[in-house]
This record gives C-alpha cells, sequence and structure tokens, in this order.
C-alpha cells in the first residue's frame, strides 16, 4: 500500500469511495433515502474545492491492483476551538479494506503533515452512534472533549469531539 498527497485527478475516485464508505458505515444510522441519494458529482465539487484551500492537506491510499482504496483530510481548526488548532475533516476507507492497518496510517501521514505546518494537536468529530469509528479513534489515544448534536439528513444525532494533545504522539503510534 503507499500513501500519497492527493492529486486533482484523484478526486473522481475519492467522491466514489466517499459515497461507497458512507452507504456502509452509515446504513442504519441514516435514513436509507439519505444514503441513496449521495453523489459522486457533488462529493466531486466538494473535494476540489477543500482540495485547493489553503492549509489543506489530502492523502491517498492507493493499491498497486485496486486503485485507491481510501483518503485522509484535516488542515487548520474549521471551528472556533484555538486550544487544538488542527482538524481531522474526513477519513474514509472502502469497508473490504479496513482493520488492515489502513486507517492508521493515513492518520500517521495526516499527523505528520500538521505537525511539518506547525500544528501541535488537534481534534476530530465523529458521530457517536458510528461505534467502529469511535473505538478506531480511541485506539489512537484520542480523548472524548465535547458533545454537540446535528442533523443530518432528517435525523437527530450525537456527534463528539474527540482530541490529540500531541500529535508527534499520533505520528509515532502503531496498531
Amino acid at each position: 500500500m503507499t500513501i500519497r498527497p492527493a492529486v486533482e485527478e484523484d478526486i473522481p475516485r475519492m467522491a466514489q469511495v466517499h459515497v461507497e464508505t458512507w452507504r456502509t458505515a452509515y446504513h442504519g444510522i441514516l435514513a436509507d433515502s439519505f444514503l441513496d441519494g449521495l453523489s459522486c458529482p457533488k462529493h466531486e465539487e466538494r473535494h476540489k474545492r477543500y482540495l485547493a484551500k489553503p492549509g489543506t492537506v489530502y492523502f491517498v491510499a492507493e493499491l498497486p491492483d485496486d486503485g485507491i482504496v481510501g483518503f485522509i483530510s484535516g488542515g487548520p481548526q474549521r471551528g472556533q476551538d484555538v486550544q487544538y488548532p488542527g482538524e481531522l475533516y474526513a477519513i474514509n476507507i472502502l469497508q473490504q479494506y479496513r482493520r488492515q492497518g489502513t486507517g492508521s496510517a493515513l492518520v500517521r501521514q495526516w499527523a505528520a503533515s500538521l505537525r511539518h505546518a506547525g500544528l501541535n494537536s488537534a481534534s476530530v468529530w465523529v458521530l457517536a452512534e458510528n461505534k467502529p469509528a469511535v473505538a478506531f479513534y480511541r485506539r489512537l489515544g484520542a480523548r472524548p472533549l465535547r458533545e454537540q448534536m446535528i442533523e443530518i439528513g432528517g435525523t437527530s444525532l450525537c456527534e463528539i469531539a474527540y482530541w490529540w494533545g500531541d500529535l508527534n504522539d499520533l505520528c509515532q503510534h502503531r496498531s
């Protein structure tokens, strides 16, 4: 597996991974009608905007025979939480490639990139109902910070902010 910076040519495949990942990860959490309505073109536009935004980092996980199987994005905190200047915006890995070290490798690369940019700590928001994601972040040493209620596709959900106080530790984490 290769972890490398994403380039504009990766956007269509990242959008496919994004949509497929959401449909599997959030099945039973979000309404089927919402998940069925996710579209690759909409996500392509979103990733194109973020990829061009200064300070945002994107990495893809790529396999020789399968192409891009996951990606991660992050950068400066988008909210008002200046105590944790960095933020993991998204990590999406196709289901069949999870629990094989892909996520950990992506997170290490993301953390190293933020450290290189001078950001020493970071947070991530995750749906409480997404138990595998919560367990993943906890295995990586993230600690719960606070909760908020959000609405996605007409469903009210609890979202938890997790944080890493020292990205140096995360850069070296092996799981």
